[in-house]
């Protein structure tokens, strides 16, 4: 792998993109040498805004004509399994902006092809670089609350109040059949905690609603309730969320509740916070000190790079084999949301 990692971008078609071109050139041996759009005004931004230095119509036209050494793709969530599969033809390194994909065979396929061609892989999220959400999985399995019986979410953005604003390159987010909503938007933020904090939900139930516009295409707020084996949960999605505390990525509340106390994450100025609470000596709650994360942890990109360069697998929150189950809670919500019934959350992968 040469020294200096040359960066292609697949689809300039999220709210995303710009910071994860910052973060590529925050990096001493990266640099985005291309990218590439079916929109004219997405390509103008990469452009003239972001300087990046060649600009192609498609994605097969930038493979051809550049020499990358990884990709990095923010496509409609309905379009990831096509990237991934591209990429894995070419034995080129490919990172995806979250979520995985609307759809569990598309979670599946994404699975086969980069294990079958062996290619490094990852899913971004935001809040890769927190490491809230591991301290609070060690202190669930120490049994600092008990056994988890109940599991809480909330997260959400104004976006859907402010349609007319976005570029055309972005309004797939509100087409259902494109994988926009906030259900597919949102739900995997809920959907990595309850698996590492409260496990595995075997049914849920959901219901959605549009809240702006009569005949909008897409769900702009949802709420699924979640069946465990011992325990209930709910994951509540907005797209209507006018105000909200923390920054970008941590427009969330996360809580389980145990046996002998709850666990706590809400944002916080500089991220989130932890806390743990119960009857006795933390009524108040107290703050739990979360590490900060190693330099190669710092964001999902750094991370790809690191595992890139030194030939190491990717683990963790944006691992592929992590990032299927968390599709397939995602993907039993839009089951539920389609036809109003309680569903089965698939079984997880083999292997």
């Amino acid at each position: 792998m040469p020294k200096q990692l040359r960066v292609g971008i697949a689809g300039i078609r999220h709210s995303h993109t710009p910071t994860l071109v910052r973060q590529w050139g925050e990096l001493e041996d990266a640099e985005v040498v291309a990218a590439a759009d079916s929109f004219p005004s997405a390509r103008a931004l990469a452009s003239d805004a972001w300087g990046i230095p060649a600009i192609y119509e498609s994605w097969d036209a930038m493979f051809d004509a550049e020499d990358l050494d990884v990709v990095t793709s923010t496509l409609p969530n309905t379009q990831h399994a096509d990237i991934v599969d591209a990429c894995a033809a070419r034995g080129l390194p490919v990172l995806i902006e979250k979520p995985m994909a609307s759809a569990l065979a598309d979670a599946d396929r994404m699975v086969q092809a980069a294990e079958t061609a062996g290619i490094p892989a990852l899913i971004n999220w935001p809040t890769l670089g927190q490491t809230a959400f591991e301290t609070g999985a060690q202190l669930v399995a120490d049994g600092a609350i008990g056994t988890p019986r109940q599991y809480v979410f909330r997260g959400g953005n104004p976006i859907a109040t402010r349609k007319a604003e976005q570029p055309d390159w972005f309004r797939w987010l509100f087409d259902a059949a494109q994988g926009g909503g906030s259900w597919i938007d949102y739900a995997g933020y809920g959907a990595a905690p309850c698996l590492l904090w409260m496990g595995r939900p075997r049914r849920l139930a959901a219901r959605g609603a549009s809240v702006t516009e009569r005949n909008a295409r897409a769900d702009e707020s949802a709420a699924a309730v979640l069946e465990f084996p011992r325990g209930l949960g709910t994951i509540q999605t907005s797209h209507v969320q006018v105000g909200y505390p923390g920054p970008q990525g941590t427009m969330l509340h996360v809580e389980v509740s145990g046996e002998t106390g709850v666990l706590v994450l809400t944002p916080a100025a500089d991220g989130v916070e932890l806390c743990i609470y119960d009857g006795d000596t933390r009524r108040e709650g107290e703050v739990i000190e979360t590490p900060a994360p190693a330099p190669e942890r710092r964001s999902g990109v750094a991370y790809f790079a690191h595992c890139v360069r030194e030939g190491l697998p990717i683990d963790g929150r944006g691992s592929f084999r992590f990032n299927r189950e968390v599709v397939a809670i995602i993907d039993a919500g839009v089951r539920a949301l389609t036809t109003g019934a309680s569903v089965g959350v698939p079984p997880a992968l083999d292997g």
